[in-house]
C-alpha cells in the first residue's frame, strides 16, 4: 500500500462535505449513522437540517423520539434514528463521548466500523475502518477474490497494517474515498488510480471482490385507505417495536381486504372506497405491493390491532408527522385526480400483482 500517494491523492482531490467541513465526534457519529447504506448526496440535506435542529449530543439528547423520528422522515432505515437517539443519551448520561474504540462501540447502533470512524477522524485515534469501499479497494490491491463476508478478520488485520501511524483520519477517508469515487463496483476509473502501481487486481477489478449472490427477496400485498374528513386526514401510528416502528401511515394491513384491515386496525366499518393506486416498496427483507383506496367509512375511529394511535390530522401538518417513504409515496396518490367510478367496497377487492 502506497500510503503516501493515497494521501496526497486525498488531500487534493477529496470531496468537500459538511461533517469534514466541521469535525466532532457527535458530527461525525451522526453522518456515519445517516450514511449507513444511503448515498452521500441523499445524505447530506438531510445531515445539514438534522445539524440545524439538534446543534449538539445534549440536543438530540433531549428531544423526544418523536420529533427525531420527524426530522428523519423519508431517510430510511429508521432503527437507525431510534440507535442514534439512545447513543445521545449515553454519551449525555456518561458526561461525554467515550475516549476509546471500546467504550465507543458500548454505545447503540455503533459497531466496529462507525467506532473505528469516530476514533480516528474526531478523536485522532490509531484505528481502522473497513467499510464496504474500503473492502472492494483492499480485495483489489490483494487480489482477494473471496466474499468480504467471509474474510472479514484478514480483511481488518491488513487495514490495521496499513495504517500510517498519526495519519489515520485522512487515511482512512482516503480508503473511503478512492473505493466512493475510483475504485468503483462497476467500471471502476484504474487509470485515475493513486495506488494502481501496487495494484495485484488491477488487470481484473472486476473479479475481485467475489459478488455475492442475492436470494430472491419475498413479495407481499397489503392494502391501505385514504380517509378524509373536513380537511384533515387518518393516520394510525405504527407499534413501537418492529417494522417502520413508531411511523405514522394511512390506515391498514398486510393482505387484499380492506374491509377487514379497518375493521380490525381502526374500528371502521367500510361503506365504499375507490382504487387510487398500487405503490410497490423494497425494504431489506421484502417486497411489499401496497394498493391504496380512497375510502368512506362509518364509525369512531380508535387504535386497535397493533396501533399505538390513530389521529385526525389537519392536512397541512401531514408532510411534517414522521412518516416512512412508504407512506409518503402512498399519500401522493390521494393527490392525484382518479377517473375510476366509486364502487361499493363489498364487491371490490384489489388483485395481487401478476
Amino acid at each position: 500500500m502506497d500510503a503516501p500517494s493515497l494521501l496526497a491523492w486525498y488531500r487534493a482531490h477529496h470531496r468537500s462535505m459538511p461533517w469534514r467541513d466541521i469535525v466532532s465526534p457527535y458530527r461525525t457519529l451522526v453522518s456515519e449513522i445517516m450514511l449507513q447504506q444511503t448515498r452521500v448526496d441523499t445524505v447530506i440535506p438531510y445531515f445539514e437540517r438534522f445539524m440545524k435542529d439538534f446543534p449538539t449530543v445534549d440536543a438530540l439528547a433531549e428531544a423526544p423520539l418523536e420529533r427525531v423520528l420527524e426530522r428523519w422522515s423519508g431517510l430510511g432505515y429508521y432503527s437507525r434514528a431510534r440507535n442514534l437517539h439512545g447513543a445521545a443519551r449515553a454519551v449525555v448520561a456518561e458526561g461525554g463521548f467515550p475516549k476509546d474504540v471500546e467504550g465507543l462501540r458500548a454505545l447503540p447502533g455503533v459497531g466496529p466500523y462507525t467506532a473505528g470512524a469516530i476514533a480516528s477522524i474526531a478523536l485522532g485515534l490509531d484505528e481502522a475502518v473497513v467499510d464496504g469501499n474500503v473492502e472492494r479497494v483492499m480485495c483489489r490491491q490483494m487480489a482477494w477474490a473471496e466474499d468480504p463476508k467471509r474474510i472479514k478478520a484478514r480483511l481488518w488485520d491488513k487495514a490495521r497494517e496499513w495504517l500510517p501511524a498519526g495519519q489515520a483520519a485522512d487515511f482512512n477517508q482516503a480508503l473511503m474515498e478512492l473505493g466512493a469515487t475510483v475504485c468503483t463496483p462497476l467500471s471502476p476509473s484504474c487509470l485515475l488510480c493513486p495506488i494502481r502501481a501496487g495494484c495485484a487486481g488491477v488487470h481484473a477489478p472486476d473479479r475481485y471482490p467475489a459478488k455475492e449472490k442475492k436470494a430472491a427477496v419475498p413479495e407481499a400485498v397489503a392494502v391501505a385507505a385514504l380517509l378524509r374528513s373536513e380537511g384533515r386526514l387518518l393516520l394510525a401510528r405504527r407499534p413501537p417495536t418492529g417494522l417502520l416502528a413508531g411511523l405514522w401511515e394511512l390506515p391498514g394491513a398486510l393482505g387484499d381486504d380492506l374491509d377487514a384491515a379497518l375493521a380490525a386496525r381502526v374500528g371502521l366499518s367500510l361503506v365504499e372506497a375507490t382504487p387510487l393506486g398500487t405503490v410497490t416498496h423494497v425494504f431489506s427483507h421484502l417486497r411489499l405491493h401496497t394498493t391504496v383506496y380512497e375510502a368512506r367509512t362509518a364509525g369512531v375511529a380508535r387504535a386497535d390491532g397493533g396501533y399505538q394511535e390513530v389521529r385526525w390530522v389537519p392536512s397541512a401538518d401531514v408532510d411534517g408527522m414522521a412518516l416512512s417513504t412508504l407512506t409518503r409515496r402512498t399519500l401522493r396518490l390521494g393527490s392525484a385526480p382518479t377517473t375510476t367510478p366509486r364502487t361499493p367496497a363489498a364487491k371490490r377487492r384489489p388483485a395481487p400483482p401478476s
